[in-house]
């Protein structure tokens, strides 16, 4: 159509059609708003690959189900265009950022590297996160994207919780 531009491709590297794609993340034309006023929800960010580096090798990432992964564990993204703002963290399951050291390489494509700087926690979840660094969407120019997550589960049996400490005892007053 006139005027219509196609977006960036999502989460897989094999091509795909509107009329086929089952992505909910994106609107279909036919489910874009056609009001000017509606904002309308920025596509996911054009993913070309996402692995976790373990001792034992590498394997994929996917946005759509959670990866169990070695507790030494890195991390590698690669976006099909070039994202400045792009960065990547890693969230615990209270939503706070575990301690890491990530590279940032920006040419024709962007890549994104993750390596805690601790082992993770045995049958702990995490989640891997690629956003921008001044919002949380990603920014080149005028396009945004949206952030695309990645659930882990850390590979072993959780540490035992720590025991509780009994309250001190208050100290009876003499009268």
């Amino acid at each position: 159509m006139l005027g219509c531009r196609e977006e960036p491709a999502t989460s897989t590297s094999t091509p795909t059609s509107t009329s086929t794609s089952t992505s909910t993340a994106t609107p279909t034309p036919a489910a874009t708003p056609t009001s000017p006023s509606a904002p309308a929800t920025p596509p996911l960010a054009p993913l070309s690959r996402a692995v976790v580096v373990e001792p034992s090798g590498s394997s994929a990432l996917s946005p759509a189900s959670e990866t169990v992964v070695d507790p030494g564990s890195t991390f590698q993204v690669e976006l099909g265009v070039r994202i400045p703002d792009a960065r990547l963290v890693l969230l615990d399951a209270a939503d706070a950022h575990v301690p890491a050291r990530s590279t940032h390489e920006v040419g024709d494509k962007t890549q994104l590297a993750l390596a805690p700087a601790q082992p993770l926690a045995p049958g702990s979840r995490y989640v891997l996160r690629v956003e921008g660094a001044t919002s949380r969407e990603l920014r080149d120019g005028d396009r945004a994207w949206a952030p695309l997550s990645f659930p882990l589960l850390t590979a072993g049996t959780p540490p035992p919780p720590e025991p509780k400490k009994k309250p001190k005892a208050k100290a009876k007053r003499r009268r």
